[in-house]
């Protein structure tokens, strides 16, 4: 096994338990929602919505360097990011190039009206959370392309 496959390997085994903490802050965060007066949070009620809000960005932002490192493994372009994401979506990883970017786009906003409209913010949240098992199917998918393509026999 290659060295640059074998970091490829570390990745994805990273993500494994970056999923696990994302599903658990996934959890804490569904049981608060609704939330109707954001100014009565607690702050332990706080560091719930901000754990969830960091993992789920973390989470999407590995997955997105594991992709990478799978796109130059493969000697595809890895620049610019799109030429990955198109990379992605023809393997079957994600399914489409649009779906990504709207997800970025959704953890991007939340990152920058975190302390604005409560309305928004829960929108925001309920979005994040419906995107959540979408990105654990495109980590499995991830995965099973790495296994059929990098595991020795």
């Amino acid at each position: 096994m290659s060295e640059h496959i074998a970091l490829i390997w570390k990745k994805l085994d990273h993500l494994l338990r970056m999923r696990q903490y994302l599903n658990y802050s996934t959890e804490q965060v569904t049981a608060l929602l609704p939330i109707t007066d954001w100014q009565s949070l607690q702050p332990d009620q706080h560091e719930t919505l901000a754990a969830f809000r960091i993992r789920f960005s973390e989470f999407q932002e590995h997955m997105g360097k594991t992709m990478k490192a799978v796109a130059v493994e493969e000697e595809k372009p890895a620049e610019p990011f799109t030429a990955v994401l198109l990379y992605m979506e023809k393997l079957g990883c994600i399914p489409s190039v649009d779906r990504w970017k709207e997800i970025r786009e959704l953890r991007n906003a939340v990152n920058h009206e975190y302390a604005d409209d409560p309305e928004l913010l829960h929108e925001f949240f309920e979005q994040m959370i419906k995107s959540v098992p979408e990105l654990m199917t495109w980590h499995e998918q991830l995965i099973d392309f790495c296994k059929s393509t990098y595991q020795e026999n």
